[in-house]
């Protein structure tokens, strides 16, 4: 075998042995330039854009299988929270997400929130034992390649404010006398928050309470223990009927506390199932409290929620 060959045939191996092992793409991407004409961080319980406070409006949405953000874009929005896969969402597929968001304006929140699922190449794990939801994170067997794939992704965006982490979607048990206390929040927060600030990235980082997003508790108790040395943290509530079904006054006096503590800025990361539920109450309280607002799912959106948050996206924004 000439030398020439065995460099090709040892190449070769490396790439195989890198898509089999971590799905991950094994080419560079060609060019992702970072647009810096606006700066996002946190200040006390407000969101920042360019130094003043700002009110986010926007969807998840699943670019891996489409990538459009044209229409999304006409609606006003300006944030998307894209749903990845610690596994198998390659650098390449993160930064062409984040390309394409970046061109028409978006901040970018990127969200664990499967584990090797088979929809992707590469991937192993049917639907639904893929999700990451439901399970204290740091006992999950995928606990430590998931924080060592975080580093690579805080890496690979470091300092980009318009890229933000989602660091575990809805951990711990649904059931507020199940779920995990407040102080293994903590535990797993910090753990996690400092773990990707070890790789030198300030950039936003987006969690999640316990009792699967729906338990906002932990921001209240141990809130200010997790942001003792540590900024840019967002906490992120997921607002469905299991205790979100409430009054409005009630959802009001909750995103009300929460601001006043000055500990971090509220953002509801998840309302509405598909237009089912109680959307109106939550959107009346996010605009009544200047509380940004983030709908699931795009591509699932049903009338009359589909008009009614189209409406609410393009209302003018309270801008402090």
């Amino acid at each position: 075998m000439s030398y020439f060959s065995l460099v090709l045939s040892c190449l070769s191996f490396l790439i195989a042995c890198q898509v089999i092992e971590g799905c991950v793409n094994p080419f560079p991407p060609e060019s992702f330039p970072v647009i810096k004409s606006q700066v996002f961080s946190t200040n006390g319980s407000k969101l920042m854009r360019n130094n003043k406070s700002w009110e986010f409006r926007g969807t998840n949405k699943m670019s891996h299988w489409d990538l459009n953000y044209d229409e999304i874009s006409s609606w006003g929005m300006d944030i998307a929270r894209e749903c990845i896969d610690m596994k198998c969402s390659t650098d390449y597929d993160l930064q062409s997400i984040v390309s394409l968001a970046r061109k028409k304006g978006f901040v970018v929140i990127l969200t664990a929130f499967w584990y090797d699922s088979d929809a992707f190449p590469g991937g192993s794990t049917p639907y639904p034992g893929c999700q990451l939801l439901g399970v204290i994170p740091s006992q999950d067997t995928r606990y430590q390649a998931i924080i060592t794939r975080w580093k690579q992704i805080a890496k690979l965006f470091a300092n980009q404010s318009d890229v933000w982490f989602g660091i575990w979607n809805e951990p711990y048990h649904w059931d507020k006398t199940k779920t995990a206390p407040s102080s293994q929040w903590l535990f797993d927060t910090s753990s996690m928050i400092d773990s990707l600030r070890e790789t030198g990235a300030n950039n936003i980082v987006v969690v999640c309470g316990n009792a699967m997003g729906q338990g906002h508790e932990p921001f209240l108790e141990k809130g200010s223990e997790l942001l003792k040395g540590r900024k840019n943290i967002v906490f992120d509530i997921h607002a469905y009927d299991t205790y979100w079904n409430i009054q409005g006054s009630a959802i009001e006096k909750i995103l009300n506390d929460l601001n006043n503590r000055n500990i971090a800025p509220v953002l509801i990361g998840e309302f509405a199932d598909n237009g089912s539920q109680g959307y109106e109450t939550i959107m009346n309280s996010c605009r009544n409290t200047h509380t940004s607002l983030v709908a699931w799912l795009w591509g699932q959106f049903q009338e009359p929620f589909y008009t009614k948050f189209k409406i609410y996206c393009s209302e003018k924004r309270n801008i402090n």
